[in-house]
């Protein structure tokens, strides 16, 4: 086995709040389309499926190229990788801002909106997906066996708080400006991101002059060692998924509010969710030093609670609470996915698992418009989070029964 990468203390502190600022941006970039999205298309007249299949799109290919780019981190290096996603998510909030502002205008036919919507996320999910595998492996190769949980947590607390901020200034800059306006500065910022890791961002890793294939990403994703991980990562990200794309359309249809007023409720819920994650990730998971077993396994539990008191909720408070319910289960099992996968494998392989464990937002979250969204219009509302609650269930049962998640922790 290679020692792992030892760096001087400065050079892991100002590493780690640049890697905290570029997952800032990536969780603001994609959070406030949960409330742009439905927004754009209830004004257009199109259903809640464009919505869902627009973010399928994007999660096919988030699913398909993050372990590609975790794997070729390995290989070329973790700054380089990292510029790349960083590259791809301001040409996506680019393109974004420009669609929106066309199709609220009127320029654009319903149809080619959502389309142009839809190769704009998937402009994301083929480059932007760079981001998170890049600075996970990047984390993991400056870490211990007994601190890797703890610091992956609080970076990941970084997207979180991009998370609670990206709903509510898309609301409420939405309503006093211009949504293009709020777009088009997030973009703004995810430069200037770039720009500062570019030029400040230490990288004395050697690459390793082996390239992955996809023979060797389909044999680690099956590898005993990972897969569970995997599985339950697709289960927390699949329950995260139908509650970030239904959760407007159930304020609109069950609590009866106007567009505007769903708006900025949503808005605010998902600003809670958000900081409850938040604060879970960077304070109470480092605090009480939890394992992944225990973080996966209290996390599903809480996520099925989440979506069965979602099933019998009519009202904003009701309906929040079980929001907050669940984000707060699926934040505190992403970081036991993701440090479990890290500390599964060896330090050569760390680049391919972030991008296998950062895949399983991808899949999560394509799989999330065929089964609750797809519930939630032709069945009927209450369907789509009966049916998180059992999958979350089952997940649950698998990260408390694994032996070797009971092995890691």
């Amino acid at each position: 086995m290679k020692a792992r990468l030892v760096v001087n203390h400065p050079d892991r502190k100002r590493a780690f709040r640049l890697l905290f600022a570029a997952l800032f941006v990536m969780g603001a970039s994609n959070s406030m389309l949960f409330v742009i999205l439905p927004m754009v298309t209830r004004a257009m007249g199109t259903g809640e499926i464009y919505v869902g299949l627009i973010f399928a799109g994007s999660a096919l290919f988030y699913m398909m190229f993050s372990p590609f780019w975790g794997a070729l981190s390995d290989h070329k290096g973790r700054r380089p990788v990292l510029l790349v996603g960083l590259a791809g998510n301001t040409l996506t909030l680019i393109a974004i801002a420009l669609v929106a502002g066309s199709a609220l205008s009127g320029a654009l036919a319903p149809l080619v909106a959502m389309a142009m919507f839809a190769a704009s996320r998937m402009l994301y999910g083929s480059i932007g997906s760079a981001i998170q595998p890049a600075a996970q492996a990047y984390i993991a190769d400056r870490t211990g066996l007994h601190e890797r949980t703890r610091i992956m947590s609080a970076l990941t607390a970084g997207s979180g708080l991009g998370t609670a901020f990206g709903p509510p200034l898309a609301a409420w800059t939405g309503a006093l400006i211009s949504v293009e306006g709020f777009v088009m500065a997030l973009a703004g910022l995810s430069f200037a991101v770039f720009i500062m890791i570019a030029l400040a961002l230490p990288e004395h890793r050697a690459p390793t002059p082996r390239k992955a294939g996809s023979r060797h990403l389909w044999r680690l994703a099956r590898d005993p060692r990972l897969w569970p991980y995997l599985l339950v990562g697709v289960a927390g990200w699949t329950a995260q998924g139908v509650f970030l794309q239904t959760l407007l359309f159930y304020l609109l249809d069950k609590a009866h509010l106007a567009i505007e007023q769903a708006a900025l409720v949503s808005g605010t819920i998902l600003a809670g969710g958000a900081m409850l994650v938040f604060g879970a990730q960077f304070v109470v998971i480092p605090f009480l030093r939890l394992g992944p077993r225990t973080l996966m396994s209290i996390g599903m539990v809480l996520t099925g609670i989440g979506a069965t008191t979602m099933m019998f909720s009519d009202q904003p408070l009701s309906i929040g609470i079980a929001f907050l319910i669940t984000s707060m289960g699926t934040g505190l099992a992403r970081p036991g996915v993701v440090s479990g996968a890290s500390l599964s494998v060896e330090p050569k392989e760390q680049g391919s698992a972030a991008g296998l464990a950062t895949a399983t937002a991808g899949a999560g979250f394509f799989l999330a418009p065929f089964t609750g969204l797809a519930l939630y219009q032709f069945v009927r509302p209450e369907a789509a989070y009966g049916a998180v609650a059992l999958l979350v269930l089952l997940a649950g049962v698998l990260a408390f029964t694994n032996r070797r998640i009971r092995h890691i922790g």
